[in-house]
């Protein structure tokens, strides 16, 4: 429920920047989508969350039946409201769903996520193209616009998604799974995840002398400021494991939605 609030943020969070009505039928599409491929994933993440997540783990093994029901149950409700906004709207759905099918199942027992570097990009790319893809279905009229979006939504899960790789990196040992931080090793993975985020200084400031994203460009200081520490916090190596690392690195997402806010409906105002 949370990730899935976390992906529903995030396109509301476009929705703002790319500056065109809300569609709640397309959250509510994106909310039921993020249930059931998330659902999917923990189904099949039962090896590795066994050592990173032994709690989580239990409670899967217990309802798997009702989890995998779950997860049909949310994608056809996703269809119809995807239906509801924009027929076409499905198919960008459905190919969500097996995008994140083929990342958690696999095809001949190869799965995305086991490759090196597929696993981050596969993540990171799937949520961009839901986030932007789903805004021209009710209008975008600039593709700078849509392609700086892009940018920022794809570094930003993109350096999430290593970061929970750094928290699981016992776990995918011993699963055989190839992550970034098992590659370059925990310092290494800091070094690169502090330069990526800092090309978004380039960024906000472009975007700032450009007029583009306005008025949120206070909202999108703070989130690059927010990314160094959680950054620098997580790839300690002496980091300890939390379960609210989730809430604090992911849930970024449902902050700035909530910060950015009181800027859509015009205060403060300059």
């Amino acid at each position: 429920m949370f990730t899935a609030a976390v992906l529903t943020a995030i396109l509301y969070f476009t929705f703002l920047l790319e500056d065109v009505n809300h569609e709640y039928s397309l959250l509510a599409a994106t909310f039921f989508l993020g249930v059931s491929v998330y659902t999917l994933n923990k189904v099949t993440d039962v090896k590795e969350d066994s050592i990173n997540l032994p709690d989580r783990t239990r409670f899967v093994k217990n309802h798997r039946t009702s989890l995998l029901f779950v997860s049909l149950e949310s994608l056809s409700i996703a269809i119809v409201f995807a239906f509801f906004s924009n027929p076409y709207a499905i198919l960008l759905i459905v190919f969500a769903f097996y995008a994140g099918a083929f990342y958690s199942v696999g095809v001949n027992k190869t799965r995305t996520k086991d490759v090196l570097f597929m696993k981050n990009l596969t993540v990171a790319g799937a949520v961009t193209i839901g986030a932007v893809l789903f805004p021209l279905f009710i209008h975008v009229g600039s593709l700078l616009i849509i392609t700086f979006v892009a940018y920022f939504i794809f570094l930003k899960v993109f350096i999430n998604t290593v970061l929970f790789d750094v928290r699981d990196m016992e776990g995918d040992q011993k699963a055989g799974a190839r992550t970034i931080p098992i590659y370059l090793g925990r310092e290494k993975t800091r070094n690169v995840l502090l330069l990526l985020n800092s090309t978004l200084i380039v960024w906000i400031g472009f975007s700032f002398f450009a007029g583009l994203f306005f008025p949120y460009h206070i909202v999108l200081v703070v989130s690059l400021l927010y990314a160094y520490w959680y950054i620098l916090r997580y790839t300690r190596a002496n980091a300890a494991t939390s379960k609210y690392e989730d809430l604090l690195v992911d849930g970024e997402w449902i902050l700035l939605a909530l910060y950015a806010l009181p800027f859509f409906l015009g205060w403060p105002t300059f």
